[in-house]
């Protein structure tokens, strides 16, 4: 009885340091889980730390605003009062009559200057024809600049036939109010040169005007 208390005795003590020995690397092994590698660079070379607690921050770099793009293309000229929201014509060299010039038909690719003296309710009107066999008549009309609330008021035509060409033709255009702008248009209507029917198209048109 004796012998086998003794050695029950020593076998305890060894037990628990084989207990010891397994149960430490997996202790060890489990801290290693709670550190992180860290990186830092400085100077072109890495060196690696371990991150043992406490917050990790991300840096950023606060960024800054930048001016919208304008457009490369060329802003068109504004429209100005004397224009009454048309772009401004170019001037344009009065040409002279002559008996035996060319016939021609009118261009509806360019829109020329129109010359007007204004009276008070009434405007005289100025263009050059410029012939043409296919001329059936000329319409001029007045537009009001001075825009009221509700329907605007018609003016309406004034015709002319084109009579003899390479001159100037000259219509009054009636029905106007007094102290007010207008602007006055010159259309030219012609036969088509295919098919039938006309076709009528400005080709003479003036800056704002005020009646006296």
């Amino acid at each position: 009885m004796t012998t086998r208390g003794t050695d029950a005795r020593i076998r305890r003590p060894l037990r628990r340091r084989w207990l010891l020995l397994l149960v430490a690397p997996a202790l060890l092994s489990g801290c290693s889980m709670f550190t992180a590698p860290s990186a830092t660079k400085s100077g072109g070379s890495d060196t690696t730390g371990t991150v043992t607690g406490g917050d990790q921050w991300l840096v950023v770099t606060r960024g800054s605003a930048t001016p919208t793009p304008r457009p490369s293309t060329g802003a068109s000229p504004a429209p100005t009062a004397s224009t009454g929201g048309f772009l401004p014509l170019p001037a344009v060299a009065r040409p002279t009559p002559s008996a035996t010039c060319a016939r021609d038909t009118p261009h509806f690719n360019k829109i020329s200057a129109l010359a007007v003296v204004p009276g008070p309710t009434s405007a005289r009107v100025s263009w050059y024809n410029v012939g043409g066999y296919n001329i059936v008549e000329f319409r001029i009309t007045a537009i009001s600049q001075d825009l009221r609330i509700g329907e605007q008021r018609n003016v309406g035509w004034v015709t002319v036939k084109p009579g003899n060409p390479c001159g100037y033709l000259v219509a009054t255009v009636p029905n106007l109010d007094r102290r007010t702008g207008y602007v006055f248009s010159v259309d030219a209507v012609v036969l088509r040169r295919s098919g039938d029917g006309t076709h009528a198209a400005t080709i003479f048109r003036s800056s704002v005007v005020r009646t006296t």
